[in-house]
């Protein structure tokens, strides 16, 4: 896969791709997405009406080669990218796969060009970008920080599988009393809480200054558990206005970390 690189502003170069199909897959719940190339790698960050966003970071470390002559950002069709790459999802799963990966991009007005190369075959994905629309900042500055818990994505998995499905929203209570950490639902089945003790073995760490409670479209809450399936360790943490967000910690077959962060704002009229 052979290209003259010179005229490009982002060449990137990828062999290992499980974990970054991965987790392009755990924020693809909407059909664009912003992408940010900078000397840190590169972000994919998806927004839903100004109230949900979702950042995939892959670090440079991920790649194989990485060369950017100066920051980039274009938006392009993640859903298209997703489904060029699940084609070859079955040889990509398997341990020492020959899936390979080069990505171009020329600057402002040009495509992004994917090369994908299975045994020799090479598979060109041309993806039209866009002018990236002014996204949120979310950000929870640690000063803002109420609460914090550490655990493992097991026991976010079972405390899931626990709720009414049929529920229009969740609802968030962490506290530093008991009942510690609470997942409420109110739907078809009647009220549904979960509860879970500060020293379960599955909590790494339990960081709660204040009670708060806070409450989530459902809607808002799913696509936001889409990383558990590829995650180790998911920090939750909220602030004093009830925004929500769920960082993933996701480790590579190399050793490398790579994160997936979620934020959700709260439902603040319960009649909407």
């Amino acid at each position: 896969m052979s290209q003259d690189t010179a005229i490009y502003q982002l060449v990137a170069k990828l062999k290992n791709l499980k974990t970054v199909v991965q987790l392009l897959k755990a924020v693809n719940f909407k059909e664009t997405a912003t992408c940010f190339g900078t000397y840190n790698g590169l972000k994919v960050t998806v927004e839903d009406a100004k109230c949900m966003q979702a950042s995939a970071y892959i670090p440079t470390e991920i790649f194989e080669e990485f060369n950017l002559k100066e920051d980039v950002i274009f938006r392009i069709n993640l859903s298209v990218l997703v489904e060029c790459l699940c084609m070859f999802w079955g040889e990509i799963n398997t341990q020492g796969s020959s899936v390979a990966l080069q990505l171009f991009y020329r600057g402002v007005g040009y495509p992004v060009t994917v090369l994908i190369e299975e045994n020799g075959i090479v598979t060109d994905c041309s993806l039209k970008t866009q002018e990236p629309d002014e996204l949120l900042d979310f950000n929870l500055a640690q000063d803002n920080v109420l609460n914090k818990v550490l655990l493992k994505t097991d026991l976010l998995k079972d405390v899931l599988s626990e709720l009414d499905p049929t529920c229009d929203v969740i609802e968030l209570l962490l506290s530093p009393e008991p009942p510690y950490l609470r997942i409420s639902t109110d739907g078809i089945a009647g009220e549904c809480q979960v509860e879970v003790p500060r020293d379960s073995n599955l909590i790494e760490s339990f960081q709660c200054s204040t009670t708060a409670s806070s409450c989530y479209k459902l809607t808002h809450f799913k696509p936001a558990m889409k990383p558990l399936s590829c995650a180790i360790i998911v920090s939750i943490r909220t602030d004093k206005y009830g925004l929500l967000c769920f960082q993933y910690k996701v480790k590579a077959e190399d050793g490398h970390t790579c994160y997936v962060e979620y934020y959700i704002s709260p439902v603040v009229d319960m009649d909407e």
